[in-house]
């Protein structure tokens, strides 16, 4: 945890508010993939200590989700 910066917790914190933003639209809606990457967003930050790891994998899972949404249509 010694380096843990403000940007890291920054990005953590923006990243879990779309996840929360993914969830509740899921919930809404019923949407099995939308719940499901909304709490992939909101829990893995916890597990990240690299502010370039971190973006990557948020910005993976956001492109997984449209993929699965527009190209695949679940």
């Amino acid at each position: 945890m010694e380096n843990l910066t403000a940007g890291i917790l920054g990005w953590g914190i923006f990243i879990s508010l779309v996840g929360f933003i993914f969830l509740r639209y899921g919930k809404k809606n019923a949407d099995a993939v939308s719940i499901i990457t909304g709490l992939v967003l909101m829990i893995y930050p916890y597990f990240f200590t690299s502010l370039g790891w971190s973006v990557f994998t948020g910005l993976a899972m956001c492109a997984l989700y449209y993929f699965l949404k527009r190209v695949v249509n679940l």
